[in-house]
C-alpha cells in the first residue's frame, strides 16, 4: 500500500516536471518566432546592456554648458525645436529648446540643437536637456569669485539647486579670451572654477574644449593646457572637441560658426560623448 502511494506521488511529480519543460518549451519557441517575424536574429540579443547609448538609451541625458560666445548661441544659424531636446529656462522649468537658448548671452544659433539632435539618434539617450550659461567673451577669471560672470554663474546653481538637477555631463568651451596667459595658471583657474561648480552641483563628468582660436587669435598654451585639464580622468575630467581644428570654412566672421561649423562641432562634441560613457 505505501510503495503504491510513493508510486502515485511520483507519477504526479514527474507529470508536473514534463509540463513544466513544455510550457518552457513553448515560451522560447513563442520568442524566438516572435523576433524573426520581426527580422530580429535571437542570437544577437545581448545578456545584459553593453553600453548606455548602444543597446541601452538612457532615459535622460542633462547636460550643463559653460564658456563663451562660440558655446552661448553667438554662432551664424538658428535651429528651430527637436523633437525630445529641451532646456532648463530661466524659471526651473524645463521646456522645448530652440536657439537661442534662455540663458545664452546672444541671440543667434548653437551647436546644442544638431548635438541634441545627433545624440537621439545614436541611441545615447530617448531625452536631451541642455542648460548653456556661457558669456561671451568671457576669460576664464571672470568665471571665479568677483568675476563678471560670477553673477550669472552663482544664479545658475541656485536654480539648480533650488530644483534639484543633476546633470550627466558639464561641457567646459571657453579660452580665445585668455591669449597671453600661461599653461599653468590657465590650468589652475579652470580647475578652480570646475571644483567650485562641482561643490555645488551633481556633475557626474566635465568634458573639456579645446578653444583658444578666433580670428587671428590663436594660443598654444590655452590649447595645452586644455587638453591637459582633459587628461584628468581621476578628476572626472575628460577630452572634448577642438574647435581650433576647424578652418574659416567652418566659420562666418574668422570665429564664429556657419551652420557647417555648428553641424560640425556638434558631430565632434557627439565622439567625446561617445569617448566619455564607453
Amino acid at each position: 500500500m505505501c510503495e503504491a502511494v510513493i508510486f502515485l506521488h511520483y507519477m504526479q511529480i514527474t507529470t508536473i516536471i514534463e509540463n513544466f519543460r513544455l510550457i518552457k518549451f513553448l515560451v522560447l519557441l513563442f520568442f524566438s518566432l516572435t523576433v524573426a517575424a520581426c527580422g530580429g536574429d535571437v542570437s544577437s540579443i545581448p545578456d545584459k546592456p553593453i553600453s548606455p547609448g548602444i543597446t541601452d538609451p538612457l532615459p535622460e541625458l542633462r547636460i550643463l554648458v559653460v564658456g563663451q560666445s562660440i558655446s552661448s548661441n553667438c554662432n551664424e544659424h538658428v535651429y528651430g525645436a527637436v523633437n525630445n531636446v529641451f532646456q532648463i529656462a530661466k524659471d526651473g522649468s524645463m521646456k522645448a529648446a530652440s536657439d537661442p537658448f534662455e540663458w545664452a548671452d546672444c541671440n543667434k544659433g548653437s551647436m546644442w540643437m544638431p548635438l541634441g539632435k545627433k545624440i537621439i539618434e545614436a541611441g545615447i539617450a530617448h531625452k536631451v536637456v541642455f542648460m548653456p550659461i556661457g558669456v561671451g567673451s568671457s576669460k576664464v577669471e571672470d568665471w571665479q569669485t568677483g568675476g563678471a560672470a560670477f553673477s550669472k554663474l552663482n544664479n545658475a546653481i541656485a536654480l539648480i539647486q533650488k530644483q534639484g538637477i543633476t546633470f550627466n555631463l558639464a561641457f567646459w568651451h571657453q579660452g580665445s579670451s585668455n591669449l597671453g596667459m600661461n599653461q599653468t595658471a590657465y590650468v589652475n583657474r579652470v580647475g578652480s572654477v570646475l571644483d567650485y561648480v562641482s561643490s555645488k552641483v551633481a556633475i557626474e563628468r566635465w568634458i573639456i574644449a579645446v578653444h583658444s582660436r578666433c580670428g587671428t587669435i590663436y594660443d598654444q598654451n590655452i590649447e595645452s593646457a586644455q587638453l591637459a585639464l582633459g587628461g584628468m580622468s581621476e578628476l572626472k575630467r575628460y577630452p572634448g572637441p577642438n574647435n581650433n581644428s576647424l578652418g574659416n570654412e567652418y566659420r562666418f566672421d574668422n570665429c564664429h560658426l556657419n551652420q557647417s561649423g555648428q553641424e560640425k562641432m556638434a558631430s565632434m562634441w557627439l565622439e567625446s560623448i561617445k569617448a566619455v560613457l564607453k
